[in-house]
């Protein structure tokens, strides 16, 4: 079992390095497909923020 050792750890690195990458295509897909990822609420939360700092200044 000791000798496998190297052997399942490689094993493991190559299963987390490519459910990464099938991650990144998935993102890559729903980019693509749905009109984009927003990752921080959305532009439009943004942007109504910033108004209505505006308004108060």
């Amino acid at each position: 079992m000791a000798n496998r050792l190297p052997l399942l750890i490689t094993l493991a690195g190559v299963a987390v390095l490519f459910l990464s990458i099938v991650f990144v295509f998935a993102l890559v897909l729903g980019a693509m497909f749905f009109d984009g990822i927003e990752f921080t609420g959305g532009h439009t939360d943004a942007m109504a923020s910033g108004l209505a700092w505006g308004l108060v200044a």
